[in-house]
């Protein structure tokens, strides 16, 4: 599968409001238009758009991030004008007490011993420790579930209603030709996802 990095505007990485069926915190996109950030592009074929959609649904939404909108430039310097991103359905977490998304991305143990700490609830539920955590929250759906709860209950999740306007959950693939670069076209492929 071909990869290349990119570099979009207007969006950051933060913290899904959700605890994965492996029981850690996964990462997602949000918008935040003061942000330029590397992810990494991906040219996804039919059948493995469809196998990543059924990867990530229920807990992340599929949508055509727009490139006049968010600028994403390949390292060649071309301009895409559009892209797949998935995003979590379940928002992004904010940090303890505060209305800013909690940065994502970073050391997973560092991330679940904060929330250990600003939550007693959590730590009854799934500590003491990243480690417990991730054990009790991979054995037991009930236990992610309720984990997923407190999140929203501590007042910790954020909405991902941005991204809204751009969801496609449509089955038909969105071809790199369907989204001709802004300056010069590189491949007939398929579209690339973010």
């Amino acid at each position: 599968m071909p990869m290349a990095p990119v570099r979009v505007e207007g969006i950051a990485v933060g913290c899904s409001g959700h605890i994965s069926p492996a029981g850690y915190v996964a990462a997602t996109p949000y918008v935040e238009r003061a942000a330029a950030t590397e992810l990494v592009l991906t040219w996804l074929d039919s059948a493995q758009l469809k196998a990543v959609d059924e990867t990530e649904f229920p807990d992340y939404r599929r949508a055509v991030l727009p490139g006049d909108q968010f600028p994403m430039t390949l390292p060649s310097g071309e301009r895409l004008s559009g892209a797949y991103i998935y995003f979590s359905a379940h928002g992004v977490l904010t940090d303890p007490g505060g209305a800013l998304p909690r940065p994502g991305g970073g050391d997973q143990a560092t991330l679940l011993r904060a929330l250990l700490a600003a939550s007693p609830r959590l730590g009854k539920l799934v500590g003491p420790d990243p480690e417990t955590w991730v054990a009790r929250a991979g054995a037991e759906r009930s236990v992610r579930e309720e984990g997923t709860r407190v999140f929203g209950e501590e007042g910790w999740v954020l909405p991902q209603t941005d991204f809204l306007p751009y969801a496609d959950e449509s089955a038909e693939l969105l071809r790199y030709d369907d989204l001709p670069p802004l300056g010069g076209s590189l491949t007939d492929g398929p579209a690339p996802s973010a």
